[in-house]
């Protein structure tokens, strides 16, 4: 089968050339061997035409035979080439041989064999029953109609060779453009990957190309992200991480016990700090680089159940009220790992940055073709030059005292692209709006 380990791939270009080759070959020997039945059979026309008009001469008069039976001898002296004989009723045997009686001969043309050769006859009855005959030897007739036929199919034999020649030529060059591409393909790496030149590509190429050119672009944007994703991760962890290690070094410097348990706290609360901002990087990694949705049936009020079920400690800590204003209590076919994500981090950026003992209502419905995931918070908002920069990663608005990593935003927002939704944030007189729109 196809595709086994150490299986060579085959030459397109060998591929392609042989199956023309093939086919040329087939259709040159048909060929062949139609022209030179062709040409076998309009030369023995021919030489039929010519026993007719020998008797036509003789039956008109213009052609006078000098005895009852004449002979033609073969050049090369293997016996007679053609005889033309007119025999009269009870006329004398003339003493030569003549192939069969012309009695027992109907008239027209036929072969009939005599003393082992095989002769061509015409045979006509002429006015006042005279009989004539017209007989040329067949081999003879083959030869001649033989060496017609081999002079009109030996050019094209002789072409062949030279046309299979050219087509290898002509086939190699025509690919020679897919050899180069490849050999371009192949010398690129992650730095030097850039799109393929259409310049002296043929048309039928075009579109591969442009699909390869598409992927490379997809792939150099992966790529981007990627080395942002690093950088940016590496930067964001480098404080939390030097924090820890020096709350871990002042803890073992600790000596007195309530003071132990007060740099305890703040060592769990940096490693619980620390520990967010790595899942939600992790969680933007995953909305970056998911594969192919995997769609369920999900139930709304499960699902927002457990997102605000996430946020409760949270919420309770800063005396939020924490709530479902609206779900739809029905069933729906998405993507569920990609909407809980969203929903969570909306549910979890409203909690952490709306002042203590404020609200925030959850939403989420069914409407027009879209998940809706509302959250409402009542806190003072983003100011309205700062709505764009939120969702990108790691920013945080100027002033912002609450904890946080500026990745909740920017998670929602690349889970809205993949999955062919929106995020829309709008400050409000009631606080601050945050809705993510779900294409079902």
């Amino acid at each position: 089968m196809d595709g086994r380990p150490g299986r060579k791939p085959r030459s397109l270009t060998r591929q392609l050339t042989w199956s023309i080759i093939g086919i040329i070959v087939v259709f040159a020997l048909m060929g062949g061997a139609l022209s030179f039945a062709g040409g076998y059979r309009e030369a023995s026309r021919l030489q039929d035409s010519h026993l007719h008009d020998i008797g036509v001469l003789i039956k008109s008069g213009k052609l006078m035979l000098a005895a009852p039976t004449v002979t033609w001898p073969d050049a090369h002296g293997n016996g007679m080439s053609m005889i033309i004989s007119r025999v009269s009723p009870g006329a004398p045997e003339t003493g030569i041989n003549v192939p069969l009686p012309l009695e027992t001969l109907p008239d027209g043309f036929q072969n009939v064999d005599f003393e082992g050769r095989r002769w061509r006859v015409n045979v006509q009855t002429l006015q006042g029953g005279d009989r004539l005959l017209v007989a040329e030897r067949s081999t003879i007739r083959d030869e001649i109609a033989h060496d017609g036929s081999l002079r009109t199919l030996l050019p094209m034999l002789a072409l062949t060779p030279l046309l299979l020649i050219v087509i290898a030529l002509i086939t190699r060059a025509a690919l020679a453009p897919v050899r180069r591409l490849a050999a371009i393909v192949d010398g690129q790496d992650e730095v030097t990957l850039g799109a393929l030149s259409e310049v002296g590509i043929p048309k039928e190429l075009l579109p591969f190309i442009r699909s390869i050119n598409r992927l490379i672009s997809r792939l150099k944007d992966a790529m981007v992200q990627q080395r942002r994703f690093v950088a940016d991760a590496a930067h964001e962890l480098r404080s939390p991480l030097a924090a820890l290690t020096l709350q871990a070094e002042s803890l073992t410097a600790a000596t007195d016990p309530e003071d132990a348990r007060g740099r305890l706290a703040a060592l769990q609360a940096a490693v619980h700090r620390t520990a967010r901002l790595v899942e939600q990087l992790l969680a933007l990694a995953r909305s970056q680089h998911a594969a192919a949705p995997a769609h369920s049936l999900v139930s709304l009020h499960r699902l927002a159940k457990d997102a605000i079920q996430d946020a409760v400690n949270v919420a309770n800590a800063k005396n939020v009220d924490l709530g479902l204003k609206q779900v739809d209590d029905i069933q729906v076919d998405l993507d569920a790992s990609a909407v809980t994500i969203a929903l969570r981090n909306l549910v979890d950026n409203a909690v952490r940055y709306v002042p203590e003992g404020g609200r925030v209502d959850v939403a989420v419905v069914n409407r027009e073709g879209y998940l809706v995931c509302s959250v409402k918070d009542s806190g003072r908002g983003v100011p309205d030059d700062q709505l764009v920069r939120v969702t990108e990663r790691f920013y945080r608005v100027p002033g912002t005292v609450s904890s946080g990593s500026g990745l909740g935003l920017s998670i929602v927002s690349e889970i809205a692209r993949r999955n062919g939704g929106r995020l829309e944030l709008q400050n409000a007189s009631d606080g601050f709006h945050a809705t993510y729109y779900h294409l079902l």
